[in-house]
């Protein structure tokens, strides 16, 4: 379960389904995942943000994304999880993107964007939902290409960040030099002063710009990448948190205690003992029913 295994048993780059889901644990997947909030409330944790999903809510998980569903009330998800090996296809380029999609932040300042996601989704649901043979199974890719291509043009980090005007073209060719160069790469993450010098601006420029931007400095979304990675190996192996600390670049474990419970509100170890578990007890925390398609798409 860490990571979770993803299958696609239709044949097709996506699964659409609908379940009532009282928990589930901490877990990741190499899935782009869509939540739709049918009915009832539902109490998320994705990444180091706490959410609470109300109905018709809606909620992207990045691919890799730590995330969990805690108690809430009954409710009703739709969730659509799309192959990655297919989107990046879609893509056309071996380049990163992080979508941020949430309505409970986001949806009263651009209503229209979450509308059209909405309507690209129903489209979507109703062709799975059609038993597609040959003929279908074309018709389900292509909407499924139309909604990621809307995704990604109204929903990337490095195009819109947490706002509703997007940016000029330079800074987010800066924004793309700058996390090919950093994501998952611990132990060489360059300095900002360094990459500020390979863009030929200014240190003061790029960091104010970032801050302006984005509303947070380079370095804190370096250290959130190298916890969200912690915490990833503190969940699924059993390395000491000195070597863990190594691994994800902290040279010194006091750093990664610092840092990890800025972002997750506990210590490393905490974290571990709350949360780590074996497959078979992560098993009986994943509680779940199932549900008809049907009722998403009468949704």
């Amino acid at each position: 379960m860490r990571p979770e295994i993803i299958e696609f048993p239709h044949g097709l780059p996506v699964n659409v389904f609908a379940r009532c889901v009282e928990e589930y644990p901490y877990h990741w997947h190499n899935t782009l995942e869509i939540l739709q909030v049918l009915k009832g409330t539902v109490n998320m944790n994705i990444g180091d943000e706490n959410l609470q999903l109300s109905a018709n809510d809606l909620a992207i998980i990045n691919m890799g994304e730590l995330h969990r569903i805690t108690p809430g009330q009954d409710n009703e998800i739709l969730f659509i999880q799309i192959d990655a090996g297919f989107y990046r296809r879609l893509l056309n380029e071996d380049r990163y993107v992080f979508i941020y999609c949430c309505s409970t932040y986001h949806e009263a300042e651009s209503p229209e964007k979450y509308q059209g996601l909405r309507e690209h989704i129903a489209r979507l649901v109703q062709a799975f939902n059609e038993n597609p043979a040959e003929e279908q199974r074309t018709r389900t890719e292509n909407v499924l290409s139309d909604m990621l291509n809307y995704v990604t043009y109204n929903f990337d980090f490095l195009r819109w960040g947490y706002g509703t005007e997007p940016f000029d073209d330079k800074f987010v060719e800066r924004l793309l030099q700058m996390a090919k160069r950093t994501n998952y790469n611990f132990e060489m993450t360059p300095a900002l002063t360094e990459l500020a010098a390979e863009m030929n601006v200014s240190h003061y420029h790029l960091s104010h710009d970032l801050k302006k931007k984005l509303g947070s400095t380079f370095l804190n979304f370096v250290y959130y990448s190298r916890c969200e990675h912690a915490a990833k190996l503190l969940l699924s192996t059993n390395k000491r948190i000195l070597d863990i600390g190594l691994e994800c670049g902290f040279s010194d474990p006091k750093y990664l205690i610092k840092h990890f419970r800025q972002f997750f509100q506990y210590t490393p170890s905490q974290f571990r003992r709350m949360y780590q578990a074996d497959t078979p007890t992560l098993e009986r925390q994943a509680r779940y029913r199932d549900l008809p398609l049907s009722d998403a798409v009468k949704a």
